[in-house]
């Protein structure tokens, strides 16, 4: 689709919902391939997501070895229903045509949590706290969500195994390695290790069982959204990828974010916050799933930062590379030595980044 046949279709879409005259201003890109506009109207706004059809995006589950799916709205509309009925806050869905890959929906503002850190008016503690109740109450329905994922119209949520998460893990092989071993026979022996790291691994991330997960739950993702009756909500957004997965996952995304430094301190205090909540829960257990889980969750996104480098000239994410690699090896250390023993063998520190040339160009 040329760009306006699709701009014709963005505006028979807004004028068919009474949006058309609205003042449109684009949001800056995040890591998918879905654009947003906020709308105004007086002082009416909205958001409007453009997903095109004809867009490529990264299938996130791991539910064949395609990396590439056809972009769809279908995911959000239909998580956003789920996570409505599970009592999290949520932007409603004023209008959607899956079809067209176009949603209208609720606009939330501009203090996401990462904001509300920067400003520093709020006490960082109080904000971890928020988002640690928020997966309290969700965990909390376990009976519930169990029931829902079972439900054939339902969520179509994806229920991952190990295997979903190793085929997540061809990323970090296919589009971070090759960046830092240039050798091929070298490339291809610290990957027959890793894959039987794997092995042991995988399996501890559900040590403590699974439940329903958001997918992608940092400070970026939270935001503090005013009620009716004058006090604030933590509301969440992009949790179009929501899956049963390890328990842990998104606890660990929460608090060993490559984005932001999270102090050990509130790690600590968060960890003990969720386990005090569910009193039969098995701390060791629990804990070698948070680790293990943390750590396949960040060489994913060593490959996805990769990947978006060299195919969308993203370069901006390869600043958070380091960061990857101190949780990791965090991780490493505190419960699985012999991984860490493969990364000084195979990307000692000094290769850890190398300089990418992306096929597309570089960003503006």
């Amino acid at each position: 689709m040329s760009q306006q046949q699709r701009m014709t279709a963005i505006d028979d879409f807004l004028r068919h919902h009474g949006w058309a005259d609205a003042a449109r201003e684009q949001l800056v890109d995040d890591a998918s391939a879905r654009k947003y506009f906020r709308l105004e109207r007086g002082i009416e706004t909205a958001l409007l997501m453009d997903f095109a059809p004809d867009a490529v995006s990264i299938d996130p589950h791991g539910l064949s070895d395609q990396p590439k799916r056809p972009a769809s709205i279908a995911p959000v509309v239909q998580t956003t229903s789920l996570f409505a009925t599970l009592g999290w806050r949520v932007p409603h869905i004023l209008a959607h045509d899956i079809d067209r890959g176009l949603a209208l929906i609720e606009d939330f503002g501009d203090l996401t949590f990462t904001r509300a850190l920067e400003m520093g008016d709020i006490a960082p503690v109080s904000l971890y706290i928020r988002a640690t109740d928020a997966l309290i109450a969700l965990h909390r329905q376990a009976d519930r969500i169990a029931a829902m994922a079972q439900q054939p119209d339902g969520a179509a949520l994806v229920v991952y195994r190990p295997e979903n998460l190793r085929r997540q893990l061809a990323s970090f092989g296919r589009d971070y390695v090759p960046l830092v071993i240039a050798d091929e026979a070298r490339r291809a022996e610290a990957m027959q290790d890793f894959d039987t790291l794997l092995d042991h691994i995988l399996p501890q991330c559900w040590d403590a069982g699974q439940t329903l997960i958001h997918r992608d739950y940092h400070v970026d993702n939270l935001m503090l959204v005013d009620t009716d009756d004058g006090g604030v909500d933590c509301g969440i957004i992009d949790f179009q990828d929501a899956a049963i997965a390890p328990r842990p996952y998104d606890l660990v995304s929460l608090l060993r974010d490559v984005r932001h430094d999270v102090g050990l301190d509130i790690e600590r205090a968060m960890m003990d916050r969720y386990l005090a909540a569910f009193p039969d829960m098995d701390e060791a257990a629990f804990y070698r799933a948070y680790i293990a889980t943390g750590m396949v969750r960040n060489f994913r996104i060593l490959g996805r930062f990769g990947w978006l480098a060299r195919e969308s000239g993203k370069m901006r994410y390869l600043e958070f590379v380091p960061r990857c690699w101190e949780l990791i090896l965090r991780g490493a250390q505190q419960n699985l030595p012999e991984l860490a023993q493969w990364v000084d063998k195979h990307i000692p520190a000094s290769a850890r980044l190398a300089p990418v040339i992306p096929k597309n160009g570089p960003e503006a």
